[in-house]
């Protein structure tokens, strides 16, 4: 008798769960098709998606572009060693800065909201215009260190003020509804 009642409520639950996952179906299908929402629309929110996934990977790309330009501007051509002391120079910032945040703040990443990171990526620009502004400055070294040191300057000053754009961002969305979720 006991072993058919829980028969009888797994069945329940099973058709339960099944029914909520076919409404939950229903109506996230419902929330993406084209035809409900507008092409425009599902293409606008595929672009602001992607803006918001590779803002700030874009501008890390254009930083140390960027920086390598600088120092190759002020040295010239780089040699085989020099083009792998930058890149040395660019990982080792990329640790230091790393096991010195892993240390200090164990919690992880802030889960932002799509507000927040979105306004991040469009304050990411301070970030690159710091970074550069370094890289130039440090481009300027002569010789083999101008190299590593370029990238290290860039990296470091890249993530850095990139820690500040996110307290930026959540500032500025508690103001205002840019990126705020329709």
């Amino acid at each position: 008798m006991a072993e058919d009642d829980n028969e009888e409520r797994r069945d329940a639950s099973n058709q339960s769960e099944q029914q909520e996952q076919s409404e939950q179906d229903d109506q996230s299908g419902q929330e993406d098709r084209p035809e409900q929402q507008g092409r425009w629309e599902v293409y606008g929110r595929g672009v602001r998606t992607a803006l918001r996934n590779n803002a700030t990977a874009y501008g890390f790309s254009i930083s140390i572009t960027a920086a390598y330009g600088l120092v190759t501007g002020s040295n010239g051509t780089a040699t085989a060693w020099e083009t792998m002391a930058f890149a040395l120079g660019a990982a080792v910032a990329f640790v230091l800065v790393g096991l010195v945040f892993i240390v200090r703040f164990r919690e992880g990443s802030l889960g932002e909201g799509g507000q927040v990171e979105t306004m991040s990526g469009a304050i990411d620009l301070m970030s690159v215009i710091a970074a550069v502004a370094v890289a130039f400055g440090l481009s300027r070294i002569p010789g083999f260190f101008g190299w590593p040191l370029t990238a290290l300057g860039t990296v470091i000053t890249y993530l850095m003020v990139g820690g500040l754009d996110v307290l930026l961002a959540r500032s500025a969305a508690s103001r205002t509804s840019v990126g705020r979720e329709q």
